[in-house]
Order: structure tokens, then C-alpha cells, then sequence
């Protein structure tokens, strides 16, 4: 109810053949009414709300200078006037497209269709970490596994220490020696992953 009269006192203010400052006055009042419908406005009409003043003022200083001394020109009060109906319209417009979305979402919440959508979005993140939980376990074997294959590269340059011609294989264990320590030296090892 109070967002009708606001809509409608605002839209009196910029339509009215002769506008004033009080409707504008009035309809601001009954716009402060709807706290939830003034949350969903957006930046323009804040901007346009503290820019107001600047045309009201020179529109009254540019009256006088026109009417009082006579060195005025009315094109200023023309453009005054302008700014004045283009603040009030950008206010108007963002306002009824606040209402429109705060009774979008009370229809939705009496229907429950906001309820369904809470649900679904519950389910998803409950999805989410279980894949999470999967991928840490699967992390932990890929882990796992590497430590396996390192304990049997380590395995296989011991065993290497013996040569096909049955000697102590001196030359073999050095070079296997060399290559583990290259691996220890920051060349990559394998890594298993799984997908």
C-alpha cells in the first residue's frame, strides 16, 4: 500500500504541469517508508538524491536574476528545470524497479519456488564436499603411491651393485650412485596420478 502511494506521488512529481518541491517532499517521505524496496535500488538514484539540491537552488537563484534585477536569461531556468525532472525520473524509475523486484521475490517466497532453490543449492554444496572428501583421499593414495615408487627405485639401485659378470659391480653401484643423486638434486621424479 505505501509503495503505491509513493509510486504514484512520485510520478505526479515529474508529471505535473506545474511541479514543486513540496510533492517531490512528499513523495521522498513515502518512499521511506519501504526500507526493503530502497535496499534494491541501485547507485544512480543515491547520486541523483544528493544532486538535487544543486538544481532546486540555482533554479531559485537564476528566478531572481531573471524576474528581480532583470540580468537573467531563462534558458537557465529552463535547464535547471531539466536537471531538476531528470533527478526526479532516475529516483521515480529506480524506485519502481525496486518494488518490482521486492514483489518478484515475495511472490516467490509464498509460492515456495525460494524454498526449492535454497534445497538445490544445499544439495549442490553437499556435492561439492563430497567430491572434495574424494579428491583429499585420492590426493593421500597419489602420495602413497609415490612413496612406493621411490622405496622401489631405491630398491632397484641396490640391487644393481651386482654385475651380470659376477663381479662386486663396483662401477655399476657408482653409476647408479650418480643417478640417484642427480634424482636428489632436483631432476623431477615420477609421479602417478590418478584421475
Amino acid at each position: 500500500k505505501n509503495t503505491k502511494a509513493a509510486t504514484f506521488q512520485l510520478l505526479a512529481s515529474i508529471f505535473q504541469p506545474t511541479t514543486t518541491v513540496h510533492t517531490l517532499t512528499l513523495a521522498l517521505h513515502l518512499t521511506v517508508l519501504n526500507p526493503r524496496t530502497i535496499v534494491r535500488m541501485r547507485d544512480p538514484s543515491l547520486i541523483s538524491f544528493f544532486a538535487l539540491p544543486v538544481p532546486i537552488l540555482l533554479f531559485v537563484t537564476f528566478h531572481r536574476m531573471w524576474l528581480v534585477t532583470g540580468n537573467g536569461n531563462p534558458n537557465y531556468i529552463y535547464f535547471q528545470c531539466f536537471a531538476y525532472g531528470m533527478f526526479v525520473t532516475i529516483i521515480s524509475m529506480e524506485f519502481v524497479t525496486a518494488t518490482v523486484k521486492r514483489d518478484k521475490v515475495r511472490r516467490m517466497m509464498e509460492k515456495g519456488s525460494v524454498k526449492k532453490i535454497l534445497d538445490e543449492m544445499k544439495e549442490k554444496e553437499e556435492a561439492d564436499d563430497e567430491d572434495k572428501e574424494v579428491t583429499e583421499n585420492g590426493t593421500e593414495e597419489v602420495g602413497a603411491v609415490v612413496d612406493k615408487v621411490d622405496d622401489q627405485n631405491g630398491d632397484t639401485t641396490e640391487e644393481a651393485g651386482e654385475d651380470d659378470n659376477g663381479d662386486d659391480g663396483e662401477e655399476s653401484a657408482e653409476d647408479a650412485g650418480s643417478v640417484s643423486d642427480d634424482v636428489e638434486d632436483g631432476a623431477p621424479e615420477p609421479v602417478v596420478v590418478f584421475v
